[in-house]
């Protein structure tokens, strides 16, 4: 759930490590490499702004563990080592907060929520909405899954050509709807889908401009995510005001979010209901869709995974409820390779509070620090001959051989994905249910393009549906 979300206070015992203390110390720091190329005003801006994905493998290839960009009058480091990228998320995160990217241009519409707020208010608010996702309430969700999953199926006629972006953001959104909201939303899938896309289009335009402008300018761009989010206000205020009108405990994440209070008996108003409401309603659709869609086209140009995966879900002969998911090990190999692959969450965002040491290399305050993910996926180092899709690699214990952080599609350290157990849980239980009736099929010859939105799109995945035997 792209993902999708990653501090605490700055630590006032920094170490001298984190921050050398003395201009020498500071001198004998070697400097990050640089890359080359760029515009003479806007450095490496027109780049982003031509191919993001493209920048970062290129990245990726050419200066694997880190490298200094300009965009514009912003200094940058772009990191894809594990190493590093556990130095900033996880063991010295206190000195990092998130960048502007998320904390200004995705502000009007996440507002306060879990993805961009902060500090002490960000490590109060996980802690009240933790208990939504404990395991015990995540794994009574694997049911409604599964019956939304083979309502999917079977409401699609055989050879007919899907949208599967589209198909898989309608089918998410339900499931959100239902077990995070006890809500039928799918009547407003068309209105939610288009108000995301128009957001994050335009903050993400934002992000490229030559001259970003705040949300409070009243320019184009910005009128245009004013209204995207005025949309999505009066489908989520609907369903607050639905719920505190009923009352109670519905066993749901927002009858805990109006019901939550703080150790001093603080409760949440509706603005900060909303904004934790918000986040985790779109994040938790967008990114579990997106890697859907992902494993379904990766399946589609590997056969032989394909019918592994066939095998075993029709070797259980029904769909899964959650106790079954153990014996469905290929099938989440599956589904973690197309993560490893195309990563919902393929880039994280942080700004350095302080003066700190990576990997004895001086990261000066302010500096933007950008977490290669999808480059870091790809390093041939970590993972043999890296574009081939070998669900094989997260069969058994080989996960567990890899160095901390070099897998990581839902974030690390204290920001870690709230959500995660719940999208993995989601993804495994809605492929299962849905490959042991359908089979996906590339529909034409034209190849799929990314889409790096706030989350990794496809765009024009269009495929051919095959209703198989029934098995589930």
């Amino acid at each position: 759930m792209r993902a999708i979300a990653h501090k605490m206070d700055i630590m006032t015992n920094a170490t001298s490590e984190a921050m050398p203390s003395s201009k020498s110390a500071r001198k004998s720091v070697h400097a990050f490499p640089r890359l080359p190329g760029g515009h003479l005003l806007f450095g490496h801006l027109p780049d982003l702004k031509r191919d993001r994905a493209g920048l970062q493998f290129r990245v990726g290839r050419e200066f694997p563990d880190a490298v200094s960009l300009r965009f514009g009058v912003v200094r940058a480091l772009m990191i894809g080592a594990p190493a590093l990228a556990n130095e900033v998320l996880s063991t010295k995160n206190a000195s990092f907060i998130k960048a502007p990217g998320l904390t200004v241009f995705l502000r009007p519409v996440l507002g306060n929520g879990l993805l961009t707020s902060d500090r002490s208010f960000h490590a109060r608010q996980r802690k009240l909405i933790a208990p939504a996702f404990a395991h015990k309430r995540v794994a009574s969700y694997a049911d409604t899954m599964a019956e939304r999953a083979r309502s999917f199926a079977s409401g699609v006629r055989s050879d007919e050509v899907l949208d599967v972006s589209d198909a898989m953001m309608r089918l998410t959104l339900e499931i959100v709807g239902k077990t995070l909201f006890d809500a039928e939303v799918g009547s407003d899938a068309d209105e939610i889908g288009e108000a995301v896309t128009t957001a994050m289009e335009c903050a993400i335009g934002q992000l490229e401009s030559f001259l970003p402008l705040p949300p409070i300018v009243p320019s184009p761009s910005n009128v245009r995510i004013r209204k995207a989010v005025a949309r999505l206000d009066a489908i989520i205020y609907r369903l607050i005001r639905a719920r505190r009108d009923q009352g109670g405990d519905r066993g749901d994440l927002l009858s805990m979010l109006l019901a939550a209070q703080d150790e001093d008996g603080t409760a949440m108003n509706d603005r900060q209901v909303r904004d934790e409401a918000m986040t985790l309603f779109l994040a938790g659709h967008e990114t579990t869709a997106n890697a859907l869609a992902w494993t379904l086209y990766l399946l589609a140009k590997n056969p032989e995974a394909r019918a592994k995966v066939e095998a075993e879900v029709d070797t259980l002969g029904r769909a899964p409820s959650y106790e079954d998911l153990v014996r469905l090990p290929y099938t989440l190999a599956v589904l973690k390779e197309a993560m490893r692959l195309y990563p919902p969450a393929y880039i994280l965002a942080r700004r350095a509070v302080e003066d700190v040491s990576l990997g004895g290399h001086l990261v000066r305050r302010n500096t933007i620090v950008l977490v290669n993910v999808l480059g870091l996926h790809r390093r041939p180092d970590l993972f043999p001959e890296p574009e081939r899709f070998v669900p094989e690699r997260f069969l058994g214990d080989e996960e567990k051989k890899l160095p901390r952080c070099a897998y990581m599609p839902f974030g690390a350290g204290p920001r870690v994905c709230i959500g995660n157990h719940f999208a993995l849980m989601e993804g495994h239980v809605l492929l299962a249910t849905m490959l042991g009736r359908l089979r996906f099929e590339l529909a034409g010859g034209a190849d799929v393009e990314l889409e790096p939105l706030v989350t990794l799109r496809p765009r024009g995945l269009r495929m051919r549906v095959h209703v198989r035997e029934a098995q589930n």
